[in-house]
Parts: structure tokens; sequence; C-alpha cells
């Protein structure tokens, strides 16, 4: 989701972009600004304006400027860069997905779609209920069978997550009986497909030249994408041929896609169907969004308790206490882990007339990325932007009342962090993943003690790809509790 959920960056230009604004904001964090002039919070870092090739870029690191463009500018900011997905790649920009769509009829008909049902936050997650339960006891069962050679095992923590999350997702997206063998190919497929989707930005940009240089990737690209279809599309037309019999108790997202409608591009007062290609992509684009960015916090938040174990106790503690209802500290300890490591690092806007940010002109064509990673980490709003202080967004704290969602309201707001992005492609998804972050933590709290593994340091540097993640996956001793989460 843009923002975060379906966030897929667009071309090899927003990954050099990406790399040149790391290098920048690790020299401010670490060089004296009296030798370094030019490179200040205040002159370059909180309205950076850069040039990649032909494509000008300005880089916004600022919580006010990101506001006043994302949300009370939003009609002026909410177009994405063109190209982008697999879909779009392939057919020459002819499908779109929720990501790559541009602002619009057929826009608002996808995102309506995902977030007045999946994401709905009575429908789709109360429908999602029995395949969070049946996902968080495989999780459990799988941790605590790794676990049984001794104290001293270590687990695999973002192998075991990606299993369960994937196999809940499978649920919600195809609905129940998808075979179990069919679900693990389908995770591996995925999980080999987002590892090498970084690699396919070029075709974005230089098409057709970029396919007469990396014939292999192009090809690789393709067969990617066909494999999924051969994947997707029996489960699609199984659920097609299911929908209508006794059997068919609950909606899962293909049916929706199945009902939905869009504007047809050669008239737009007449509506169609969505082609098998642009169910694919829609199908793709959920499963790995509504994993990723679940998956992608889960393990940094597990990574800095195994770091922590006095915050890892009183997490528990609380959670004992609260036995079951709402936990205070709970959602502190998520709320920092969203500030330190939001799952997508930053967001990205075309823009297609002239507009004035802060004090600065940026052109028609200008890409504008919004540095959501840097907005939550800036010195100024906060105290030890680098420490991980759960304690921040308790009463009292500087944290204290910040919201998440700022999409859509044109008064001021509390604004310090936007790890799901804002305005009108604010992520879709964020109260599922909320919920689902909150659910798996808290019974993986309750039900582990989590303790580094001898002789491994936890590493915290990160890997900058469709999602950000770990740059060496957590490993963890996780020492079990309880019978049952």
């Amino acid at each position: 989701m843009e923002g975060s959920f379906l966030h897929v960056t667009s071309s090899l230009v927003l990954s050099v972009a990406a790399l040149i604004i790391a290098v920048l904001c690790n020299l401010v964090r670490h060089l004296n600004a009296s030798k370094w002039p030019v490179i200040t919070k205040e002159s370059v870092l909180r309205l950076l304006g850069i040039r990649l090739g032909d494509i000008p870029t300005t880089v916004i690191l600022d919580s006010a400027a990101a506001v006043d463009a994302l949300v009370r500018r939003a009609d002026a900011f909410s177009d994405r860069p063109a190209g982008g997905g697999a879909t779009t790649i392939i057919s020459n920009g002819r499908l779109q997905i929720i990501t790559t769509v541009p602002y619009g009829p057929h826009w608002v008909a996808l995102r309506r779609n995902l977030s007045s049902d999946a994401f709905h936050p009575v429908r789709g997650l109360a429908r999602a209920a029995p395949h969070r339960v049946r996902a968080l006891a495989a999780l459990v069962d799988d941790i605590a069978a790794r676990s049984a050679g001794g104290g001293g095992v270590a687990v695999p923590v973002r192998e075991c997550l990606y299993a369960a999350l994937f196999a809940l997702n499978a649920a919600t997206c195809f609905g129940d009986g998808v075979d179990y063998e069919l679900v693990e190919a389908m995770r591996a497929a995925q999980q080999e497909f987002l590892r090498i989707l970084p690699s396919f930005r070029v075709f974005a940009t230089f098409r057709k030249v970029a396919r007469l240089l990396y014939r292999d990737r192009w090809k690789q690209l393709v067969h990617s994408r066909r494999r999924q279809e051969e994947m997707y599309l029996p489960l699609i037309r199984a659920r097609q041929e299911r929908r209508g019999t006794a059997t068919a108790t609950t909606t899962s997202y293909v049916d929706t896609l199945l009902d939905l409608e869009v504007p047809d591009e050669g008239d737009p007062r007449e509506r169609r169907k969505l082609s098998d290609g642009e169910m694919v992509g829609l199908v793709s684009e959920y499963l790995g969004a509504a994993t990723g960015t679940v998956l992608a916090l889960l393990e940094w938040t597990l990574a800095n308790l195994v770091l922590r174990p006095g915050i890892q106790s009183r997490l528990r503690r609380e959670l004992g206490a609260a036995s079951g209802g709402a936990c205070a500290y709970l959602r502190a300890v998520v709320m920092e882990s969203l500030r330190r490591h939001p799952p997508v690092p930053s967001v990205q806007r075309h823009m297609s007339r002239d507009v004035v940010v802060g004090s600065t002109p940026v052109t028609r064509g200008t890409l504008v990325n919004f540095s959501l990673e840097e907005i939550g980490r800036d010195g100024k709003i906060w105290t030890s932007p680098e420490e991980f202080i759960p304690d921040r967004f308790m009463p009292g704290g500087e944290g204290e009342g910040v919201r998440l969602t700022v999409g859509g309201s044109k008064e001021a707001a509390k604004v310090m962090m936007m790890p799901f992005g804002a305005g009108r492609r604010i992520c879709p998804g964020m109260g599922y993943a909320m919920l689902h972050i909150e659910y798996f933590l808290a019974n993986l709290i309750t039900a582990f003690e989590w303790h580094p593994v001898e002789g491994e340091a936890v590493d915290l540097r990160a890997e900058h790809g469709f999602f950000t993640t770990m740059l060496r996956p957590l490993r963890a001793r996780a020492v079990p509790r309880v019978k049952q989460a």
C-alpha cells in the first residue's frame, strides 16, 4: 500500500536517490557541521533538490512540509511515478495495480474495493480472525519445535514469521481450502519475487533499451510473472466456480476482485471487469504487501526486545496484567518500532504541475521523495531519536497523543511521524497491519522468552529493498513459557 503496505519503488533512479539520501543523512549525523557547512538539517536535508539524469528530484525530510504537501495540497501530490510494478512493466503500462495506477477513477475503484472489504476495520478483520488464530497456533508450534533441542538452539525468526503470515494472508486472499503445499510454493515464489524485484526497476525507466542490455534479467521477470499466473489463476478460477454454491460461506479478496468493475479506458463512462493479468497483479500485490509490512516490523521489534530484556520483561508483565484487554505499553512498543523502523523508508510523488514546497519551487515533472524514515528520526522533534525508547509514547512522554492517521485533515495535527504515509494515498491497510503486529507480538512475548544466541550479535543494520528489513535476518533463542499462547 502506498506509504507502507503497497509501496513499490518506481525505477532505478529511486534506488540511486535512496542511496544518496542515506549517505547525506549519515554525514549529518556523524560529521562536524562546521567542517561541512552545506550539509545541515536546515539547508539541505529539510528540502533537498538534486538531479538524477533527466529527472529532477526533491527530497523532503520535514514533517510540516510533508503534511502541507500530502494532506493540505493532496490534489497536487496524489500521483506516483510512472512504471514500477511487474504488472505495469510487462504490460507496457496497460495493466495497473493500486500502487502504480495514477490518481483518478480507476485508482479510486481499486482502493475503495480493498479498504471497504478486505481491510475494513470490522468486516475484514472479523473475517480474518479464524485464519489469524490458526496462523498463530502454527507459528507457536513451529518455534517451539525448533527450540526443542535445548535453550541454545537458534530460531530463524524471519523464516518462521514469513511462513505463518503468508499462510494467513493466502487464506484471506483465496479463502479456505488452499492446499498447504501450494501455499508453501506460493510463499517461496513470492519471497524470491520480492527479493529480485528491485533489479527489475531498470525496465520501468529505459524499457526497450534495457530489455536489450539485460536480456537475462528480462527473461527472469517474465518467468516470475508466468509462475505467478500458473499458481494464482487456477485458484481464482476455482473461487469463481465456487461462488453461489452452498459451500461458499465467506468472502475473500479474490471474491471482491471478481465482482469489481473499473472505468473502461476507451470510454470512461463505461465499466468493465478486471482482466486475468490485472487480478494476478493485484493478488501478488496483496500477498506481498500484507505479509511484508507486518513481517518487517515484527522482526525489527523482536530484535530490539532481544537486545533490551528489561523492556521485554516489562511488556510481558503488562500484557499479563491487561488479561487480554488493551495494553498501553504494547502500543508504545509498536509505535516506537514504527518510528525507528518504518517498513517503507520513503514515498514518492510525481508532479504534474509547478508547485512550491516550503519556499522552494518544484517544477512540473519533478520527483518528490518524502523520507518517512528521517521524519521519524528528526532530532528537533525527538529526544535521542536513534534510541529505542517506548516510554516516549506513554502518558507524559513526548510522543503522547501522536497519531498515525493524518490523511484528509485540514487542521493542524501533531505530526511527528508518518510510517504509513499521509494524504489520499496513505496506506489503506494500516489498521489491518497494526492489529496483526500487536496480536502476534503480544502472543510471542507471552509464549516465549527471547534471548540472544551465544556468540552472535544482533545486527540492526538495515537493507533497503522492497521493504526495509534487517540486513542480517534475526536469529534468537526462544525459551517456551507456556504450552499455548
